[in-house]
């Protein structure tokens, strides 16, 4: 893949002139994760920023006994990883990141994104609304983890991944959704079956079709 046209569909980037461009190509570099593949785990140095060209990269913490997970968030092509470690007064990823499936990222040396982020009052003003979405994000999965039901969390998560990626996006594994969603995986299992049995969602395997969302959107109270 060319790095100037991976880059320039990159949402974070989609302002830079084009020598800011050129800087980001020449210091990129890719990386390509195979399924179950690690990409940096908590605590190690923080040396890049990441943007995802292919696949799923799940970010996920571990319990105090390092067995549990909590998975965090899970971002597909064109979303970027590792934006707000690079600005925490301890450099280290305070978070996991692994590959769900085959995945290809685009690795920016944070030192290069630093001098480009000085130079470039577009990429700033960039970055602080890619900043300023993501919290509205967590507001508003705060808003639904208290006041919706899991059926209504599951389709909204449906219907979002739809439209980052289209028809036949890959779902994660049942507790790796019942984390994102905060419940049970036996929970995801029920109401993904539901779902199935009305019509609402056709899957094959992990690979989910949505035929209507306009009737899946009907599910979830505003």
């Amino acid at each position: 893949m060319d790095p100037k046209g991976a880059l320039a569909q990159v949402p974070l980037f989609r302002g830079l002139p084009p020598e800011g461009l050129k800087a980001l190509e020449r210091a990129a570099h890719f990386r390509t994760l195979a399924k179950g593949e690690t990409l940096f785990l908590e605590g190690d140095p923080v040396t890049h920023l990441y943007a995802v060209l292919k696949g799923l990269i799940k970010v996920y913490k571990l319990d105090p006994e390092g067995r549990k997970q909590v998975v965090l968030h899970l971002e597909g092509p064109y979303r970027v990883l590792a934006e707000v470690a690079l600005f925490l007064e301890r450099p280290t990823y305070p978070a996991s990141a692994e590959a769900l499936e085959e995945s290809q990222v685009l690795a920016i040396p944070k030192e290069v994104f630093f001098g480009l982020l000085e130079a470039s009052p577009p990429l700033a003003k960039a970055l602080l609304r890619y900043l300023a979405r993501r919290q509205g994000q967590l507001l508003h999965l705060l808003d639904r983890l208290v006041f919706h039901e899991v059926g209504e969390r599951l389709s909204e998560y449906l219907l979002a991944r739809l439209e980052a990626e289209g028809q036949g996006f890959s779902l994660p594994t049942n507790p790796e959704l019942a984390a994102l969603l905060g419940t049970v995986p036996e929970a995801v299992s029920r109401n993904l079956g539901r779902l199935y049995r009305q019509g609402l969602i056709r899957l094959a395997g992990r690979r989910v079709e949505i035929p209507d969302p306009q009737a899946l959107k009907g599910r979830i109270r505003e």
